[in-house]
């Protein structure tokens, strides 16, 4: 065999390989046996027929078609044994055509593994602010924690502010994108410029790209007029007059609805609004069935209350000022880890930006799909498989897939430069640990730990836990880095 290796440039490799005409033919003769065996020719007994019988009888084009495609799979398995230390497979390869001239040919193409240049990455440095609780933080800690003390009624009187409810929320987008309307009106402007300029010798036509034409790497969602804004049934929703639980306003358009009455109402999303700042100044129509109302009568906030909290804990109980004590520090060390987790994702960030990662389509396509999965079992969770949510879209299972794409590129290249890295700085996960976590998640289970113990402590949960942990691992040593 003669095997000649061509490096793609989508990171697969193509191998051509030439074969002996001799193997060739015997692979006729042998698909020849095949076909005798398969079909009934007068004047023979089935596959006794002759080879130039079979030749005649089903054409040499079909016995070459039987013979190359069973020496396709030995060709290949034979190739690869060959070419085991220059080509490192990412998966099976595949087939791409078979040649006769000027001798017996095939062509395959193989996904490569992907490789990861990370470049000077102990070079990254970048600002770290140090966060700090604040007062406010605390009493909306301390506060939530009341709310969970709270005595809870039925009630079959109208909602009022300060109920609790369930709902079935269903809400889309009323108007117009933004984009949507700057495109008319960049169309017009155009419409406009070409009937003043129809009198030019038409250089303007070639003066280069409009601002149309060009996107940067920080689009914004956008989203069309009836596109899903919250989809969600039986969603349970404190309305509390001090914090309003959607949208400003969404309290008021409750009020007075009794069960089993259907709202209807729009609301405008705040132009400044920090949750919503990708859609501040849209406007959403929202259709909301009431299920339950109750009466949510809270606590006083004093010493007892306090006292009740934590009779069980292994420092308490304790007071309301060492409850307030502790709950920032409990705080603190949470906003701590989630600071250090947004600094190491951003040190993440400007190593993938500087180094090289290669990898085949494959990959990217296992990873949409991975993507879609999670889609589809959230929207499932809301009462609409994947399914039904592209045809609502009124989008193709292609289109979704191509909206994922970027997404799962990104994904892919953070992923394959985490794993160099954690091979670079020998970061590794023992058994030990992942002891550890399973213990702490038992935890929860109290008495009935051991004997959970068993569905925690499976090789596919024991992988999953290790890949967590080895996440955890290089992100510390990226805030150590950086």
């Amino acid at each position: 065999m003669n095997i000649q290796t061509e490096h793609l440039e989508n990171h697969t490799a193509r191998l051509t390989v030439e074969i002996g005409e001799d193997r060739l033919e015997k692979a006729k003769r042998a698909a020849a046996k095949k076909i005798a065996k398969q079909v009934n020719i007068p004047g023979f007994r089935k596959g006794k027929a002759p080879y130039n019988i079979i030749l005649r009888n089903f054409g040499e084009a079909t016995v070459i078609n039987e013979a190359v495609e069973d020496l396709s799979q030995d060709v290949y398995r034979e190739m690869m044994e060959q070419q085991a230390e220059a080509i490192q497979p990412y998966g099976p390869g595949a087939w791409e055509d078979f040649k006769l001239e000027p001798s017996p040919t095939f062509i395959y193409t193989v996904p490569l593994q992907p490789t990861v240049e990370l470049g000077d990455y102990r070079e990254v440095r970048l600002d770290y602010e140090e966060p700090e609780v604040d007062d406010e933080t605390v009493d909306r800690a301390m506060e939530r924690m009341r709310e969970q003390e709270a005595r809870v009624e039925e009630s079959n009187q109208p909602i009022v502010s300060g109920n609790r409810v369930t709902l079935d929320i269903h809400s889309e987008f009323a108007d117009e994108s933004p984009e949507d309307a700057a495109d008319e009106d960049e169309a017009e402007e155009a419409a406009d410029a070409a009937d003043e300029d129809a009198g030019d010798n038409g250089e303007s036509e070639e003066s280069g790209e409009s601002e149309a034409e060009t996107s940067t790497e920080d689009e914004k969602p956008v989203y069309e007029k009836g596109d899903q804004f919250i989809h969600e049934h039986d969603a349970v929703v404190t309305l509390n007059p001090d914090e309003e639980p959607v949208l400003p306003g969404f309290i008021a358009a409750l009020e007075g609805a009794a069960i089993d009455e259907e709202r209807e109402f729009e609301l405008d999303v705040p132009a400044d609004s920090e949750d919503y700042e990708d859609i501040a100044g849209r406007k959403i129509h929202f259709n909301v069935t009431v299920k339950k109302i109750e009466v949510v009568t809270l606590p006083e906030l004093n010493d007892e209350l306090a006292a009740r909290i934590t009779e069980e804990d292994d420092d308490g109980p304790l007071t309301l000022l060492e409850l307030r004590v502790r709950m920032r520090n409990q705080l603190q060390e949470e906003m701590e880890r989630r600071a250090k987790d947004e600094y190491a994702g951003k040190v993440l960030d400007e190593i993938v930006e500087g180094a090289t990662v290669a990898y085949p389509d494959l990959m990217v396509e296992e990873q949409v799909e991975s993507m879609l999965r999670d889609l589809d079992q959230r929207l499932r969770q809301q009462g609409m498989p994947l399914e039904t949510y592209v045809q609502v879209t009124g989008q193709s299972m292609d289109d979704v897939k191509e909206q994922y794409r970027d997404p799962a590129i990104n994904s892919l290249k953070r992923s394959l430069v985490m794993g160099e890295l954690s091979r670079v700085e020998e970061i590794t996960v023992k058994d030990a640990q992942i002891d550890v976590r399973i213990d702490e998640m038992l935890v929860q289970f109290g008495e009935q730990a051991e004997g959970l113990r068993s569905v925690f402590d499976t090789p596919q949960m024991r992988d999953n836990i290790a890949n967590d942990l080895l996440t955890g691992n290089v992100l510390e040593r990226l805030v150590l880095l950086g």
